[in-house]
């Protein structure tokens, strides 16, 4: 057998060579912390089409007691009940070396010829599998890691994780972490760089690539290079509009805004540009880019943010659908839903942690004189949007909540849930905004826009909890939500109305004219010399009209609007927003507005 492995070895082409992408995902970085959750394999040659419907893969059901963590969760999308259903790893390990000693006697090798995609990971759990379930029996595997093979080949792409190789070549990984795709990722990627090793480096049988990975040291990175071509983006237009990378496969890969198509896509490009992660993940798979051209940067800012909820782009991280939702709140804050009506009339604001601490404030209003330990923890956690391993003990809690009753108690007494939060809100915000810097009343306002943790900075440590930071805390989510009603309140204004503003060269003068109706973009234009925006069409709807308008879809559009005058203000542009026939906020009416939303 040793002769007929060196004979193969040595002989056999690479491009023949039956091998085994294997892809593992684990709830921890090595088997000391962690167990493997998943396991996917299948067998394939480099000369012949990877068809996914080979791959195997087994979910392995975990011991009593162990769960996922919810990060691992989130990145993989499995769940408990997922490998409650698995097999044992004991089971999984027979499939896998299993397979692998069929693959390794048909190439007459001692071992599989064994390809996975930064292999260091992988390699700890698969030597426990098999060490404990398979002692004494030679490890079947010969790994080859197409991460290291990579750094060598391509020493300058920005990054050469799985997705980011995957795309580079033409073919998908899929957003989620799974061993199917990956396995299947891994493979297309071997096809590939088995056919740059045989035209770059002569390199054609198993034992010269082994020889070639011993000898050859991973080369310094130089200057990051990118795979699309500079002909593409440096024939881009001067002009606002919204631009679309692609890879090689025509993939979408992300959707972008830009007041100048040419020098925002460029900018990408420049080699010691910070970018975060996904972004350089992103760039190392772009090949391609089309784009639409807009009258202003205000109407790209609403296509995008419009085509990023259609086409779901995998490297748009913000206004992505994802699990969020939005909630409409009974005016004594006791019940939500996701549906407004008679009784569900305040809103809508986002649901999640800020919409389980507003309903939290009634319950502790109205129980804050006889609730006791328990109940009190029960109510803290969502109150102070904390989980409950982050919360403080009931004593400086209780002491935390009377302190903050003590502080603003006249703002609070004979009045509604709702009137407490918005007044006492309103009454918090305008401190802040009368003392902070500009730098902090711009963190006021970026804060706001999404669901982050509040006031952090008055609970910044967890283990400092002190019945002051209680209190501070609470106070930031009671300006937060006042915050978000506020701002539910003026997007339902803004969903009905007609926008006009001046140009870069001519500020003063109004040129660019956007009507929304229904919460969606109905009309642009240019306006004539001298033209005042028109009626909006949709001015006498109802409030009960204007909420049911506002989905998720309509919401982010008219948070990115108003991101978007914001930025127009900052420039001194001529601003005219009409909302009916004899209601109209000029540039100082909005400057005061948005202070507040």
């Amino acid at each position: 057998m040793d002769d007929a492995f060196q004979y193969a070895k040595n002989h056999l082409p690479l491009d023949r060579l039956e091998v085994l992408a294997v892809d593992c995902q684990a709830s921890a970085a090595n088997p000391e912390k962690g167990r493997l959750l998943e396991i996917g394999f299948m067998a394939g040659i480099a000369d012949s089409p990877v068809d996914p419907a080979t791959c195997r893969s087994y979910l392995i059901r975990q011991p009593g007691g162990l769960s996922i963590p919810a990060h691992v969760a989130k990145i993989t999308g499995i769940s408990e009940a997922d490998l409650d259903r698995g097999i044992t790893d004991s089971e999984a390990g027979h499939m896998l070396f299993e397979a692998a000693r069929r693959v390794a006697a048909r190439n007459s090798f001692s071992r599989c010829p064994t390809i996975i995609h930064y292999a260091r990971f992988e390699l700890p759990f698969l030597c426990r599998l098999h060490r404990d379930n398979e002692p004494a029996c030679p490890f079947p595997l010969d790994i080859v890691c197409t991460h290291r093979i990579a750094q060598r080949l391509l020493p300058d792409l920005p990054r050469k994780g799985i997705r980011a190789l995957a795309g580079y070549f033409g073919h998908s990984a899929p957003i989620l972490k799974r061993s199917t795709g990956h396995a299947v990722a891994t493979m297309g990627i071997w096809q590939d760089l088995v056919a740059l090793l045989s035209e770059g480096f002569d390199i054609t049988t198993y034992g010269q690539l082994q020889d070639w990975l011993t000898v050859t040291p991973q080369p310094v990175r130089g200057k990051r290079v990118f795979p699309m071509p500079a002909a593409i983006r440096q024939a881009l237009p001067d002009h606002p509009g919204v631009y679309r990378m692609r890879s090689l496969g025509g993939d979408l890969l992300y959707i972008g805004k830009a007041k100048s198509l040419k020098k925002r896509v460029n900018g990408y490009f420049r080699s010691r540009t910070p970018h975060p992660e996904h972004i350089l993940e992103m760039l190392s798979q772009a090949r391609d880019i089309d784009f639409s051209v807009t009258a202003s940067a205000l109407e790209a800012a609403v296509v995008e943010a419009d085509e990023i909820k259609h086409n779901h782009p995998p490297y748009n991280k913000a206004l992505q659908p994802g699990q969020r939702s939005l909630v409409f709140f009974s005016r004594d804050l006791k019940r939500y839903g996701p549906d407004s009506n008679p009784q569900l009339c305040i809103g809508p604001l986002p649901s999640g942690r800020m919409a389980d601490a507003l309903a939290a404030f009634d319950r502790w209003w109205t129980r804050r004189k006889s609730i006791r330990g328990h109940d009190l923890l029960a109510i803290g956690g969502p109150l102070l949007a904390r989980p409950p391993d982050r919360l403080p003990d009931v004593q400086c809690l209780r002491e935390g909540f009377d302190l903050f009753y003590k502080i603003h108690q006249r703002s609070m007494e004979n009045r509604t849930p709702l009137r407490m939060v918005t007044e006492l809100g309103a009454k918090l915000w305008r401190e802040r905004l009368n003392t902070s810097t500009l730098e902090s009343r711009v963190h006021l306002q970026v804060e706001c826009d999404d669901d982050p943790e509040p006031a952090k900075e008055a609970a910044g440590d967890e283990g400092a909890w002190t019945p002051e930071t209680v209190a501070a805390t609470l106070a930031g989510i009671i300006v937060h939500s006042a915050h978000l009603i506020r701002r539910g309140r003026w997007f339902g204004l803004l969903s009905e109305s007609s926008l006009a503003w001046g140009s870069g060269e001519e500020p003063d003068q109004l040129k660019h004219l956007v009507v929304f109706e229904h919460g969606r973009l109905s009309h642009r234009s240019v306006l004539q010399i001298g033209q005042s925006p028109p009626v909006p069409p949709g001015y006498l709807r109802s409030w009960s009209d204007r909420r049911n308008s506002l989905d998720l879809a309509a919401y982010d559009r008219m948070r990115v609007v108003t991101t978007e005058l914001r930025r127009l203000l900052d420039k001194d542009r001529n601003i005219l927003l009409r909302l009916g026939p004899k209601v109209s906020l000029s540039w100082s009416d909005l400057h005061r507005a948005l202070r507040w939303v």
